[in-house]
């Protein structure tokens, strides 16, 4: 009797969990077996479509990631910057310049998000030069 076919759509991110989460987490949170993992694996060398799923959602995490990790930092470092602001003492020369740096600063992510495609705040270019999913050229 012929084994069912495979979804290649949940393979897929059965695998990418398991390289971001580890074998047992994905196991358990997908339902699935070790020895199930381990064909998903196997399968990845012998099935080209699959292996075209999993490196597309393997780009996407891990861009997604980096947008997570840089919004958060982001955040961090403007309330730092912010309250070393309200901090300063008095209108000296010094002082004014810090808040001035402060808001040059402030003005440089701004423009950087805004260059990267996250008015909502979400960074969506992994700056690797390919358009975005989606992404469609204007007047071409």
């Amino acid at each position: 009797m012929a084994s069912p076919k495979r979804d290649n759509a949940k393979a897929a991110r059965v695998l990418v969990d398991a390289a971001l989460h580890g074998d047992r987490t994905t196991c358990e949170r997908h339902k699935i077996t070790d020895r199930t993992l381990r064909r998903y694996r196997q399968a990845l060398d012998e099935d080209s479509e699959l292996s075209a799923l999993y490196a597309q959602l393997s780009k996407l995490v891990s861009t997604q990631n980096w947008a997570d990790e840089l919004n958060t930092s982001l955040t961090g470092l403007i309330r730092k910057l912010g309250s070393m602001v309200q901090e300063l003492p008095g209108s000296t020369a010094e002082n004014i310049s810090a808040v001035t740096g402060a808001i040059k600063v402030l003005s440089e992510i701004a423009l950087t998000r805004e260059v990267l495609g996250s008015a909502n705040g979400e960074v969506s270019d992994a700056g690797d030069g390919e358009p975005d999913q989606g992404y469609t050229e204007k007047g071409g």
